[in-house]
């Protein structure tokens, strides 16, 4: 017993003799729990908590009845109406948002709608989540702004998709307008026992809220899909694979790097120091094999992801090759400011992981900004997987080139990241190892 007494001690003693990687240990639980209990508090509800849906309206009749519908949409939980500029104002204009990306649900409010006239709907299929949010919000601001009116038109295109023939409408209509509260109603109730949607914002039960919308209410739906989309993948496996290939590779090339530190620990940097080799060259080397290691190791997870998932990776062959190595130079920079500013190993372990979870977390690897919450979105774009997965997910789900100005402002970040963090990592460098 003794004997066992004396090892525990002297792990003990091992693990507390760095201070700041005893620190780090702490910190790693303390940010998880911090950065996910407030992310889920937030997605749980309250002001503001749930996430918000982007659509862009496009109101063509202008008329009071159409402004008080934009007016009870825009108030509708969980949507954020942004108001096309004269520049964007047109039906294409909006599908080619919608086509690249820029929006996924585009709402046209045609003339006429104070007639009866059918809504406009251009959408991207592949957000479902998103789209069940809309719905409701379509749902909500329709009996707002119509009031008991939209009990008929439910009714009358439920009888038009069952073949009532026409000449019977208008006796239906005439037979059935006292009722026509009770749709009012029964939506209240829906609402109240939670049968129009649940906490994952998916229909409960066994309600279709998409397919009660198309083909109940007065809205015409047309799917955007770029002609290039893999068609057996779906928006969550494309974000999956980019999500965690970047994170991955952030993991991958931090411990790359790392090898500046074994190399002090170990003497064999000192040793390289007095030799006519400049000392930035050093440093620079590093840099370069990290990158190289870091775009190998992204193309051969990407081909592996076109094996196992069917993407094609093939046709996009340069596209991946320009974003993995903007994404490489920008980890790499990541990588080396870890490296340089650890005094020992545990310490870049610590650090590195807490930096890269926390980062991944809120800059979308994890699962797609467009469920998080408004202030995690807003955060992310100060992070670097933010930049690189929106690059990929550009190629993959809306089949842009690197050529894309949507995805040249990505490359543009990574590369000003990638470049200011290597300037850091090459400041620190010099006050720590050239002066010890």
């Amino acid at each position: 017993m003794r004997a066992i007494l004396l090892l525990v001690g002297k792990d003990l003693r091992l693990f507390v003799r760095d201070p700041v990687a005893l620190l780090l240990a702490v910190l790693l639980p303390v940010a998880l729990v911090t950065t996910f209990g407030f992310i889920m508090s937030n997605m749980g509800g309250g002001s503001g908590g749930m996430p918000s849906v982007d659509v862009a309206v496009l109101d063509l009749d202008d008329s009071p009845d159409s402004r008080a519908f934009v007016a009870a949409f825009s108030a509708a939980d969980g949507i954020d109406v942004d108001i096309p500029s004269p520049a964007n104002a047109s039906i294409e204009a909006l599908t080619t948002a919608v086509h690249d990306g820029d929006t996924p649900f585009a709402l046209i409010i045609p003339k006429g709608f104070d007639g009866g006239a059918e809504l406009q709907l251009l959408r991207d299929p592949g957000r479902n989540i998103s789209q069940q949010i809309l719905f409701i919000g379509l749902v909500r601001a329709l009996i707002e702004a119509r009031g008991s009116d939209i009990a008929w038109d439910i009714q009358s295109r439920t009888m038009r998709a069952a073949g009532i023939p026409e000449e019977w409408m208008e006796r239906v209509e005439t037979f059935t307008r006292p009722f026509a509260g009770a749709i009012e109603t029964l939506f209240e109730e829906a609402e109240t026992q939670g049968l129009l949607a649940n906490g994952d914002g998916e229909a409960g039960g066994d309600f279709d809220m998409t397919r009660f919308v198309t083909q109940a209410l007065p809205i015409n739906a047309t799917d955007i899909v770029p002609e290039g989309r893999d068609k057996q993948i779906t928006y969550m496996v494309s974000h999956a694979v980019s999500g965690m290939t970047v994170m991955m590779l952030m993991f991958s090339l931090v411990g790359y790097a790392r090898s500046l530190i074994e190399e002090r620990e170990q003497g064999s940097l000192r040793r390289l120091l007095v030799t006519p080799i400049p000392p930035a060259t050093i440093l620079w080397s590093k840099l370069l094999g990290t990158v190289i290691v870091g775009v190998g190791l992204t193309l051969i997870l990407f081909a592996y992801s076109g094996v196992i998932f069917g993407l094609d990776v093939w046709s996009r062959w340069d596209t991946l090759l320009i974003i993995a190595i903007l994404t490489s130079i920008a980890v790499t920079g990541f990588a080396l400011v870890i490296a340089s500013f650890a005094k020992t190993d545990k310490q870049a372990d610590g650090l590195s992981t807490i930096v890269i979870l926390v980062m991944s977390s809120i800059g979308g690897a994890w699962m797609p900004l467009m469920m998080m919450p408004e202030l995690v979105q807003t955060l992310a774009r100060f992070t670097l997987p933010f930049w690189s997965i929106h690059a990929f997910q550009r190629t993959f789900w809306n089949d842009q080139h690197w050529t894309s100005p949507a995805i040249l402002t990505d490359l543009g970040v990574l590369l000003a990241i990638g470049v200011g963090l290597s300037l850091l990592a090459v400041t620190i460098f010099r006050r720590r190892y050239l002066s010890a």
